[in-house]
Formats: C-alpha cells, structure tokens, sequence
C-alpha cells in the first residue's frame, strides 16, 4: 500500500484548472501527475486503496454525478476528492455520499489543502486497515469453505463406512424376519444397529445410540461394531451353544468396560437380544434405552419390562438380562429416542403412550413403521431416527 504523500494524480479536461490545483498541491509537498480522463487515471494509478486521485470536476449542481454511473462507481473505488469551480450544498453533499474523501473548491487555501490532506491521509489509514481485514476476512472464509469441504467429503466417506457395517435388510429366516432403517439428523449417524443370524439357529441383535452426534459419536459406533462382532465370531469359531443360549449376558458388561477404557468420554444406550428360533424364546437386556422395546401382539402394543444403567459411565455395573416366550404371531420394535421428535406430545409419558397407538396397527413391516411415525418425510431431523423390527407370522 501507498500512503498519500507518494504521487497525487489530478484528472480532469479543464488545463488551466489543473495546472493551478497542481501547484497548490505541490506547495504542500506532495508530487503531482496529470490525467487527462479517467481511463488514463486508472492506468496510472498504483493502489485504489490509499493512492489520492483529485477529480476536477466542471459539476456545480449535482446533477451530472446523479446520472453518471461510471463516475459513481471511480468515487466508490478509489481514494478520490473532487475539486469544483463553484460548489453549492447540493453538490458537496452528493459527492460525499457517494463516496468522496473530500470535496475542495478553485482557489482552496493552502491552510485548508493542508488540512485537508492530513484528513485523507487518517482515511488513508483507515481504508489500509479494512482492506487488510477484508482480505483476511476473505482468507479466513476460504480456509473455512475448504476445511467444510474437506469434512463434508470426511463424513461422506465415514457415512459409506457405517452403511457397509450395517446388516442386510431384510434378513428372512423360517418364519421370522429382521429389518431396520436409520435417517442420521447429520452425515453421520450415533445410531448403530446389528444383527447375525448364527449356527443356523440362534438371532443376535443389538440396538445403540451413542451419546452426542458426528464424528466422535460415529467412531464409537463403529468401534461397537468391532467388539460385538468379536464376541460373535468366537462363539461361532468355538460352536459355542451354551454361551449363545445364555447371551446376551454380560455383553453390555463387556462392552462398558471397553468404552470407559478408550477414554472418549461418550455413552451409550442400548438394547441387546439373542432369540432361540428353535424354542422361541428371546432373552434381552436393556441399558437405559428409550423408549423401551415394544412388543405387538394381535393389535396390541405394549412395553416390555427391563431397565438399566447406560453403558460407558459406571465401573463394575452391571444388567439384568429378561426372558419371554414369543407367541406365534407377533412383532418386536426397537425405536432411537430422536422418535419422540416425532411425536406431538410435550411429556415424555404422553409420547410413550401415543408411540403405542401409532404402532398397533402399522408393524408388519420396516416401511409401514416409517409411515406411521412420518420418518420419510422429515427434512432436517433434530436427532437420529433408528428403528428395528423383528416380526414373527407376520
């Protein structure tokens, strides 16, 4: 950047106006070159921002600047003072509010030039200042723009990974069927869901939500994903009938005092099952989830009992793991608590009891459990909507 005591360009048609502003300028001791127009000011001007352009003007009223966009748009640009022959009120004041440093008249004193001059150099000062934070201003942004873009492309590329660690859906075996959907409220989802179904016999399941959202929450996830899937393939390495006909005991056990060692700070809760599809009996735990797992049965939607801590925050807790003898037609649907978003209730006790009139009728399948609660049509979700439904003779 120039300051105002480098070369000051005066513009303008009028000579014998030129030459004597010219010399009043450079009585104060500032280098002058002349401009015949304006096209020959740009081309000699070296810094818009700070260099002073002095345009003699043959305007008196006004009015030729109302109507003269270019000129407009110099005054806007450029660090310019307009010098009239004869100045009325009108024209000063619309040279300055369209932009001008300054406004002087012929025959300016040397005293006001003088002061004049060292008011523009403060405006100098000040369009230098906002000229620098506007291009750090522009830097910032830019760096912002790609650091979104590199994230966005991030969660992009971790949503793909958590879509590949999901289960088949549906997943069909003898008269039951497994399925699921998950609408994340961002790229990445702290909703996880899994289910295998092993030795030809034995269907496990879990159903988490991971505290937070993004990246972090994501992570634990798929962190979930690795540790469960662990647990399953020793037990199917080993044929292990009796750990599988007592599972899931002390999965959550397990699984909490892994996410307390990572030291991520993050929780979960959680719903696990494992259903013995040749006596079908489903044995479950529950880990502070809501709402609670809802079984249906000829129309009827209810609660089932069980409750426990979240996993991730206590050393040594431990879960009570439920046992119920599932009828011949039924369904079994697990819900994320971003459902209660859905529902118009306020009290938490009055959704859980409209959840259970939505789903009375609507649990034959994954798609009729969406339209009842209107998942597909929601556009921005406060939170992760997760579901699983496992049906029986449906």
């Amino acid at each position: 950047m120039t300051a105002i005591n480098s070369l000051v360009i005066l513009v303008g048609e009028n000579e014998a106006r030129l030459t004597s502003l010219q010399k009043a300028v450079q009585s104060c001791d500032r280098s002058c070159v002349l401009a015949s127009d304006m096209a020959e000011m740009v081309a000699t001007c070296e810094d818009s921002i700070s260099q002073l352009v002095v345009f003699v003007s043959s305007d008196t009223s006004g009015e030729m600047l109302e109507h003269d966009n270019a000129l407009k748009a110099v005054l806007s640009k450029y660090l310019m003072v307009v010098c009239l022959h004869e100045p009325s009120v009108r024209s000063v004041a619309s040279y300055f509010r369209h932009g001008a440093a300054d406004v002087w008249s012929d025959g300016i004193s040397q005293k006001d030039l003088t002061e004049s001059l060292s008011r523009i150099q403060d405006i100098a000062s000040t369009r230098v200042q906002r000229h620098q934070y506007s291009g750090d201003l522009e830097k910032t942004n830019l760096d912002l723009q790609e650091s979104l873009r590199v994230l966005k492309q991030d969660q992009i590329a971790g949503l793909e990974v958590q879509k590949s660690l999901m289960p088949e859906s549906p997943l069909t075996f003898g008269d039951y069927e497994i399925s699921h959907s998950v609408t994340p409220s961002l790229y990445l989802s702290g909703d996880f869901i899994g289910y295998n179904f092993v030795l030809e016999r034995y269907l496990l399941f879990y159903f988490a939500d991971v505290s937070g959202h993004g990246s972090s929450s994501a992570f634990v996830t798929v962190l979930l994903r690795f540790m469960i899937g662990r647990v399953i393939r020793r037990h199917i390495t080993e044929n292990d009938h009796a750990a599988l006909k007592s599972a899931p005991e002390g999965l959550l056990e397990h699984i909490n005092n892994q996410i307390l060692a990572t030291g991520l700070g993050k929780h979960l809760t959680v719903v696990a099952g494992c259903l013995d599809t040749e006596t079908s009996k489903l044995r479950y735990v529950v880990g502070a989830q809501l709402p609670r797992p809802i079984m249906i049965v000829d129309g009827k939607a209810d609660y089932l009992p069980g409750k426990g801590k979240p996993v991730g925050i206590f050393e040594d807790a431990v879960w009570d793991v439920a046992e119920i003898q599932l009828p011949e037609r039924c369904a079994l649907v697990l819900l994320s608590d971003g459902v209660f978003e859905l529902v118009p209730d306020k009290e938490l006790a009055d959704k859980e009891k409209t959840l259970l009139e939505f789903l009375a009728t609507s649990s034959n399948s994954i798609e009729n459990l969406k339209g009842a609660l209107s998942v597909d049509f929601i556009e921005a979700p406060q939170d992760d909507v997760s579901m699983l439904l496992l049906t029986r003779g449906m």
